[in-house]
C-alpha cells in the first residue's frame, strides 16, 4: 500500500523532523505544541538519592573487603634469603563518601575515597609467613567517581 502526501504535509513533516519552524499555513495546534516547553519527569528526591548513595558506598566497600579476602587466599609466596614472603592488595576500612555538585546536565555525581594498601607477610618458612601479621609496603589514596542514573548509583 502506498501513502501519498501533499506538498504541504510532506514539508510539514520534514520541518518538524529537522526541528525547523512550522511552514506557513501549517495547523496552529502543531505550531503551539512545538512552542510549549516539555515538563521534566519527576525524579527521586535529593534525600532518596543521598540514602541510595550511603547504601551504595557500603556495598562498594563490602566488595573491596571480599576482594581483599580473596587476595590473601591467592598470595604468591616467594623464597627469599631471609625465608619466605608474599604480598597482596588490601583496602582501608575508613572511607569518605560524598555527593558532589550535580553535573552540568543535572545528573547527581558522587565520589568515594579510600586507601589501597600493598601488604607483605614474611617469615623464616611458608607456614610462619602465613601466620605473620602483614606489614604495609605501599599505600595509595583512591578516588572513585559515580553517577546516579535510572534510579541507581553506577560506576
Amino acid at each position: 500500500m502506498r501513502t501519498r502526501l501533499s506538498r504541504t504535509g510532506a514539508g510539514l513533516l520534514l520541518a518538524l523532523s529537522l526541528g525547523l519552524a512550522p511552514i506557513a499555513g501549517a495547523p496552529a495546534a502543531v505550531a503551539a505544541d512545538k512552542a510549549k516547553p516539555k515538563a521534566a519527569p519527576a525524579g527521586p528526591s535529593d534525600e532518596k538519592i543521598a540514602e541510595d548513595l550511603k547504601a551504595f558506598c557500603k556495598k562498594w566497600m563490602g566488595f573491596l573487603e571480599t576482594r581483599e579476602r580473596d587476595n590473601t587466599r591467592g598470595i604468591k609466596w616467594q623464597a627469599k634469603a631471609t625465608g619466605t614472603a608474599g604480598q597482596y592488595v588490601g583496602y582501608s576500612k575508613e572511607y569518605d563518601c560524598v555527593m558532589k555538585e550535580r553535573s552540568k546536565n543535572g545528573t547527581p555525581v558522587a565520589v568515594i575515597v579510600y586507601k589501597e594498601f600493598i601488604y607483605e607477610k614474611a617469615g623464616a618458612s611458608r607456614p610462619e609467613a602465613e601466620q605473620a601479621a602483614p606489614s604495609i609496603v605501599d599505600a595509595t589514596e583512591v578516588t572513585e567517581i559515580f553517577r546516579y542514573a535510572k534510579g541507581a548509583w553506577v560506576y
